[in-house]
Order: C-alpha cells, then sequence, then structure tokens
C-alpha cells in the first residue's frame, strides 16, 4: 500500500517578527521600581529593627529565666552581670554573663563558674541595666526590682522595658520614649 505524498509546509510570506522590550518600556518599569522601593525601603528597615528588638527582648528574658533557674538548682546565687566594656546608658552593648558565685560573696572571682555568656549587641541597639544576683532560691538579691531599658540607637522612638521584680520572674512592656 502506497502512502500519499508528504503535504509541503505552509511558509508564511514575512518573515518572523522578533519580540522584545523597547528601552522607552524598560526605562518606564525601572521608574516604577524606583518609585515602590522608596515607599518599600522604610517600611522594612522599621520592621527589621523591631524584629531585632524583639529578638534581643526574647535573648534577655531567657538568659534571666535560666540564671534563676540555675541558682535554684544549684542552690548557689547566680550573677549576671554586663561584659567589660560597656557605657553608661549602654551597660550592655559588650554583651553578658551569667555566673554561678561558689563563695556567695555578690562579685564575679576567679573560682566562679562562667554558666553562658552572651555575645555583643549590634550597633544599632542599646541595652542598660544594673547587674543582678539571684539567690539560691531564685529570688533577686537584694529584693528590690531591677529594670533593663532595650531601645534602638537610631530610628524608632519606642523600645521595650524589662522589670524584674523580687520573686525573680520577668516582665517585658513597650516603652514609646527611648531617651
Amino acid at each position: 500500500m502506497l502512502l500519499p505524498p508528504p503535504l509541503p509546509l505552509k511558509m508564511s510570506a514575512a518573515p518572523a517578527v522578533l519580540r522584545g522590550f523597547t528601552l522607552v518600556e524598560l526605562m518606564v518599569v525601572v521608574a516604577v521600581l524606583g518609585i515602590l522601593a522608596q515607599f518599600a525601603i522604610p517600611g522594612l528597615t522599621a520592621f527589621s529593627a523591631r524584629n531585632r528588638l524583639a529578638a534581643l527582648s526574647s535573648d534577655l528574658v531567657s538568659s534571666l529565666a535560666l540564671a534563676r533557674t540555675e541558682a535554684a538548682r544549684a542552690g548557689l546565687p547566680v550573677l549576671v552581670v554586663p561584659a567589660e566594656g560597656g557605657v553608661t546608658g549602654n551597660e550592655y552593648a559588650k554583651g553578658w554573663s551569667l555566673y554561678l558565685d561558689r563563695n556567695s560573696n555578690g562579685t564575679v572571682e576567679s573560682g566562679d563558674t562562667v554558666i553562658r555568656r552572651y555575645a555583643a549587641l549590634p550597633s544599632t541597639l542599646k541595652l542598660k541595666g544594673a547587674p543582678l544576683q539571684f539567690s539560691a532560691i531564685g529570688y533577686l538579691t537584694p529584693a528590690a526590682t531591677v529594670t533593663f531599658v532595650l531601645c534602638p540607637s537610631t530610628g524608632l522612638p519606642d523600645g521595650v522595658e524589662i522589670s524584674v521584680p523580687p520573686s525573680g520572674l520577668a516582665d517585658v512592656g513597650r516603652i514609646t520614649s527611648c531617651a
């Protein structure tokens, strides 16, 4: 059985038209993206600053809970102290450490055990507050509320206040003025 010959391919009379963007179309798209970026970047910067603030306040609260737990577990005081190099108003700039106070004298000495060290803060944040001590049963010694203030160093006006009452349980609140 013979098959019929194949049909010829239909060829168009004009060559295919190349498609793409013109320079004008490309410039319009770039201009629109530039305008959108002007509105989006400040919002992203504030969003990023708030996330860093929340992350650091969470780190501080969890380190206070760890210090309180370790004090009760070991039956010895635990000290929460800023690392060397902090300045007034940003005492915890270089980070902080938790120490098990082996001789219960309230100061860090060579015989004290480091429980944990925390890294320096990003330059965009500042944390002020006094060193504190948890007693062997997890309460603050002396029995007075200690307050930490965490603020962005530039940009946002609001920050976080972490207060630790004599019971040793930290409470976090937002503040609207970082001065």
